[in-house]
């Protein structure tokens, strides 16, 4: 990826922001984004002119969709219980690449994998493909009221906070929005609602650029990782880079190891 990194004191001289906001104009038609260093991040006002140039700001979001593997290893090493347990679903109205990818990975973990989605018909191929080939049984529903229900950890890809609030979900299941931010209101959930994350990796030229502290380590692996490439390419990296996940955010910050065996139905797993 082609990236400008910008980053300093969070107050630059209005002489330097011109300077700066002028180099990023120049080439804005050569960069795929601009990534911004932590205290920079504290000037509103001078990120809001970044903004006007139109140029795309990393935030972490592209690269969040491929950890779901990473995810769904540290909510398990968390509350001790191993990924074979774990009910999963997968919520989305798309069966792009990705979707495929992480069905056929999911599937091949957990016995208990669900697709909730408005177009069944779109998951008819791999659903055969898994029967015929593998002898796996994809539960496919739209059900609002049985659809979550009995689930522990649900990725919701693509749907939207409205249509999400409309599914009655367990009331102590684990939500991953990987698209947005979200707010869960649906009658009873009090569980955890996951809107982001914060990883660490051992890439040796990154870790050998003492600069990239000065950033956000999801946004700055993001723009370093970022490309047009098939999902196994992508991964592998991920996996060669031993990328893992230190936490995961709510809506009031980070959550605390505690609170994913606190929300755990022990009535439901072996001790």
């Amino acid at each position: 990826m082609k990236a400008i990194y910008i980053y300093g004191q969070g107050k630059k001289s209005k002489i330097r922001q011109i300077l700066l906001l002028g180099y990023i104009k120049r080439k804005s038609k050569e960069c795929e984004c601009i990534v911004i260093g932590k205290k920079l991040k504290e000037n509103k006002e001078f990120i809001s002119k970044i903004n006007d140039i139109k140029v795309p700001i990393s935030d972490g979001r592209w690269l969040f969709k491929f950890l779901v593997i990473q995810i769904l290893e540290y909510i398990s090493n968390c509350q001790n219980i191993d990924i074979t347990q774990q009910k999963i679903a997968l919520v989305t109205d798309e069966n792009n690449e990705l979707i495929s990818y992480y069905i056929k990975e999911l599937t091949k973990r957990s016995n208990n994998i669900k697709i909730i989605t408005s177009h069944r018909e779109r998951f008819y191929n791999i659903e055969r493909k898994l029967y015929y080939e593998d002898g796996i049984v994809l539960s496919i529903s739209n059900n609002k009221r049985k659809g979550l229900q009995d689930v522990d950890i649900i990725f919701n890809f693509d749907f939207p906070e409205d249509s999400l609030n409309k599914y009655k979900i367990t009331e102590k299941a684990i939500i991953v929005n990987l698209k947005e931010k979200y707010n869960i209101s649906t009658k009873r959930f009090s569980g955890i609602n996951i809107n982001f994350y914060k990883i660490d990796y051992n890439n040796r030229i990154m870790n050998m650029l003492k600069w990239t502290d000065e950033f956000e380590k999801a946004e700055i692996y993001e723009s370093y990782l970022y490309r047009n490439d098939r999902i196994e390419n992508i991964e592998r990296d991920i996996i060669e880079d031993k990328v893992v996940i230190k936490s995961l955010i709510g809506n009031n910050g980070e959550i605390s190891k505690k609170e994913y065996k606190n929300v755990l139905d022990k009535t439901r797993y072996l001790a």
